[in-house]
């Protein structure tokens, strides 16, 4: 188990033999610090590039042990092997400090916090090439560190989110009230961690454990937890709050139903299906919208239907009237508003 003793014959720790009351040196800032600070605090070394002799390496046990103790019991050997890997190295200092936060960003903070996922990364890859891992355990690891920096870095922001979010408060069972940014950030973990594959197919949570569909990697709580090991405290509870919030059940959504929409464009048909799916665990609405009537229902009672065409394209103007061919889409929509995703990284040769 993660921190336990030293093997039988083993040496101990150097710093275990301090006593308790001497210092540390300025160049230990591990162990109990949170991992943030450690990426702001640089670590001497001596000439030959190497820490002091003795010293404990820049790693916080303590932020790892965190972040592991919320893998599922459920997993697979490999996927867990996998993940504690992803949390042994997030754990550890990895790259200076970063530049400060574009506009935008939620902190600079978290920014570090990002900056951290994607270094760490890198040295998983390397770390799988030297133990000769399997794809699975390879995903394992690089997945949980992708989708940490996609959770810290800051959502594109849409006026369809605003309509989406004014639609969930006319809902008579909403429990919740959101705005268009918090919209955004809802759509963008539901993309990112693949939520819509760990429910049944009747709209109803079944978790890691009970999903067929889930790839492996992608553990909601685990990587909520490993990006809590460094990002801001009110950042992890509003990544929670939100969490719980998707994992509500929520309908069967079928695509046939989409042609509720006759001027959807085609690439924005994933995106509209993911906003639906968030949308109805916002208001708690779990009536399946499995055809054209019912969705068209469904967006009727929310007034969407025309809201989403006048948000969708510019002025339709002489001779060209509402859902029409050759009508121009706004530049914000002229691209897929789909999860970003993780650069595919070389497999483990056969």
């Amino acid at each position: 188990p993660f921190g336990s003793a030293p093997p039988e014959g083993a040496n101990p720790s150097p710093s275990s033999a301090s006593p308790s009351s001497a210092s540390p040196p300025p160049f230990l800032h591990h162990s109990e610090l949170p991992p943030s600070c450690e990426l702001l605090l640089p670590s001497p070394v001596d000439p030959a590039g190497l820490p002091p002799l003795g010293a404990p390496p820049p790693f916080s046990s303590a932020a790892m042990r965190a972040a592991a103790a919320k893998l599922p019991q459920a997993v697979p050997e490999e996927e867990a092997l996998g993940a504690a890997l992803a949390a042994a190295i997030y754990s550890c200092r990895l790259a200076p400090p970063a530049p400060p936060p574009p506009p935008g960003a939620r902190s600079a903070a978290d920014a570090l916090a990002a900056g951290a996922a994607d270094a760490a990364m890198c040295e998983v890859l390397a770390a799988c090439d030297g133990l000769s891992a399997s794809n699975e355990m390879r995903q394992s690891a690089h997945t949980p560190l992708w989708c940490v920096k996609a959770l810290l870095d800051t959502p594109p922001q849409l006026g369809m989110f605003e309509l989406l979010a004014t639609a969930a408060s006319r809902g008579d069972g909403g429990q919740r009230r959101v705005g268009g940014r918090e919209f955004g950030e809802l759509l963008h973990m539901w993309q990112s961690l693949k939520l819509a594959s760990l429910f049944a197919p009747d709209g109803a949570w079944c978790g890691v454990g009970g999903a067929a569909r889930r790839t492996p990697g992608y553990l909601p709580d685990f990587i909520l937890e490993l990006a809590g090991t460094r990002c801001e405290r009110p950042t992890l509870l509003r990544l929670r709050e939100q969490l719980q919030l998707l994992q509500r059940d929520g309908p069967p959504i079928s695509g046939e139903a989409l042609g509720a929409l006759p001027s959807l464009p085609p690439h924005l048909r994933g995106t509209m299906i993911a906003c639906l799916h968030v949308l109805c665990r916002i208001e708690g609405a779990i009536a399946p919208l499995s055809d054209k009537a019912s969705l068209r229902s469904f967006l009727e009672e929310h007034a969407l239907l025309d809201a989403l065409d006048a948000e969708w394209y510019v002025d339709a103007g002489e001779g060209k009237e509402k859902g029409c061919k050759g009508r121009e889409l706004r530049p914000q929509y002229e691209q897929a508003v789909n999860r970003p995703k993780p650069k595919k990284k070389g497999k483990k040769a056969e």
